[in-house]
Order: structure tokens, then C-alpha cells, then sequence
């Protein structure tokens, strides 16, 4: 499928672009390929292909997440400005 120029500035016309006549040919170069790309996905066919490869095994072990007591506030707290009864005091930015 071949998208022609005067496509390209129909849509661009819809979504209010102002396009000169160099990126009207431009885009349509770039949608040709990108329509050439679903082309060949929707050529393609998993019938052939393994089972086995769709199964997915998770390649990172991760720890298990347990919440825990950070003991030392003072390296916790080392790079806030402002500090009040514990907690990190902000700038107000709504009125």
C-alpha cells in the first residue's frame, strides 16, 4: 500500500500541521515503510514455529520484598533543607 502525498496532506490538514511540500514527501516515504513493516507482520505466520518459544522464563531471580526499619536517619535525612519533627518540610506550590 502506498501512501501518496496528497494523503499525507489531507492528514496533516486534519491535525491542523502546516507542512511544507519537502515534508509532505518526507512523511510519505516514512508511512510507506512503516505500512511495509505491518505488511510483513500480518504476512507472517506462528503455525510453524515452536511452541517452547513462547514460553517465557523470568531471567532475574529477584529477592523477596520485605519492609524493613532504615536505622540511620541522620545519613537518611543528610540531604534535606529543611527538616521538622521527622518529616522533610517542602515549598507550598498550590495556593
Amino acid at each position: 500500500m502506498k501512501m501518496k502525498p496528497e494523503e499525507v496532506a489531507y492528514i496533516a490538514k486534519l491535525a491542523k500541521l502546516d507542512l511544507s511540500e519537502e515534508e509532505v514527501e518526507q512523511y510519505s516515504r516514512e508511512f510507506d515503510n512503516i505500512l511495509e513493516h505491518f505488511e510483513v507482520i500480518a504476512n507472517f505466520t506462528v503455525e510453524d514455529t515452536k511452541e517452547d518459544i513462547f514460553q517465557h522464563q523470568p531471567s532475574t531471580i529477584l529477592r523477596k520484598d520485605e519492609p524493613s526499619l532504615f536505622e540511620d536517619q541522620k545519613k537518611l535525612y543528610q540531604n534535606t533543607k529543611d527538616l521538622k519533627d521527622g518529616l522533610i518540610r517542602v515549598p507550598k506550590i498550590l495556593d
